[in-house]
């Protein structure tokens, strides 16, 4: 028996991300507000949308949850009592069936975002706590790529959910003193680039804080390696001022993700040292890219931390895509002074790994 949505009718759970604004903020999630935030800049964002934080909320009441996920919680102060609370928790979500009109509406939604059928799509969490200037839960959600198919959309969108409660995630919210039931996650579901390039940009100097300074990361293929920290990106700083290429660290990588429509998902391929050792992008592009993060440092009011991605355009040549615009969370809460080297903290290892920063220029 499928659960009932207890919404009235008319209340959207799943919402185009041009409908992303700041009043819808609390529903969305804070990787969603930041895509919208994108659009009304006129970025070229890949099209998607969101099932809202209303979802969530409204399938865990249904079911019951929240009682025993805080009974779970409860003394899970220890990393083996977390991660026991977790797999417990994520026990919970397995084997869901979402609720009859939600998976209409996801599935009307999907279809609409591209002309071909079944379009591949990258699932990630879009959590109300995260990507904001106090809290950054990078990595500790679940990131899917190259789903495809309406049912495994929404079966992947329950996973998404389950995430919420990795060890990783319930020790830091534990940290930050945020109960259960403050935390929701929406979900956004967006069709995937068929990268060549992907990579990272802060708008700031992330070793030293240097506001004057941005700095670019750039790997070959899809960007999820970039921002896991599991190979080391060509590295690019550029001059906020005058957007002059200060400084290019060329590194060879070894392997790169490509998006393989054909098989329907992923596949890794490894690169030849001639393949993975040449640059990935040329000076314009990074001039390109600063450009970028430069205005929308501006429109968002402070250093920026983005995900972007190069693959055909409309064109037919490499066309830049946007795929994620948050406040940067590690200088931006800092008291301003001296620019001074950072002292290694936890969010200053999470913020390392995430960039990838091991080894040296070639």
């Amino acid at each position: 028996m499928s659960i009932q949505d207890p919404r009235p009718a008319g209340h959207p759970h799943v919402l185009a991300l041009r409908l992303c604004t700041p009043d819808v903020a609390g529903r969305v999630g804070g990787k969603a507000l930041g895509l919208g935030r994108l659009l009304e800049q006129a970025a070229d964002v890949p099209p998607g949308f969101v099932v809202t934080t209303d979802a969530y909320r409204d399938w865990v009441a249904v079911r019951g949850l929240e009682p025993e996920m805080e009974r779970l919680l409860d003394g899970a102060t220890e990393p083996a009592a977390q991660e026991m609370a977790s797999r417990e928790i994520r026990a919970l979500f397995a084997h869901a069936e979402l609720p009859g009109a939600l998976v209409e509406q996801i599935g009307r939604a999907y279809a609409e975002l591209d002309r071909e059928p079944d379009p591949l799509v990258a699932v990630r969490s879009s959590a109300t706590a995260e990507d904001t200037a106090e809290a950054s839960f990078a990595g500790q959600q679940e990131t899917y790529l190259g789903v495809t198919g309406h049912e495994s959309v929404a079966r992947h969108i329950v996973e998404c959910w389950a995430s919420l409660f990795t060890a990783q995630a319930i020790s830091y919210r534990r940290r930050l003193g945020l109960p259960v039931g403050g935390v929701a996650m929406a979900v956004l579901v967006q069709r995937m680039v068929a990268a060549e390039v992907s990579g990272v940009m802060l708008t700031l100097d992330p070793v030293t804080g240097d506001r004057s300074q941005i700095a670019i990361e750039a790997a070959f293929g899809l960007g999820l390696p970039v921002v896991g920290g599991e190979l080391t990106p060509d590295r690019y700083s550029v001059d906020k001022v005058t957007l002059e290429v200060r400084s290019r660290a060329i590194l060879t990588q070894p392997f790169a993700d490509r998006l393989d429509p054909a098989a329907g998902g992923v596949r890794r391929e490894a690169l030849s040292d001639a393949e993975g050792g040449a640059r990935c992008l040329s000076d314009e592009e990074v001039v390109r890219l600063a450009t970028i993060g430069k205005r929308t440092e501006r429109a968002l009011g402070g250093p920026v931390d983005m995900e972007w991605a190069m693959g055909p355009g409309p064109d037919g040549g490499r066309h830049l895509y946007l795929l994620q615009a948050r406040p940067e969370t590690v200088w931006s809460v800092r008291v301003k002074e001296p620019v001074a080297p950072p002292a290694t903290t936890a969010v200053d290892r999470m913020v390392s790994m995430m960039l990838g920063r091991k080894g040296g220029p070639r």
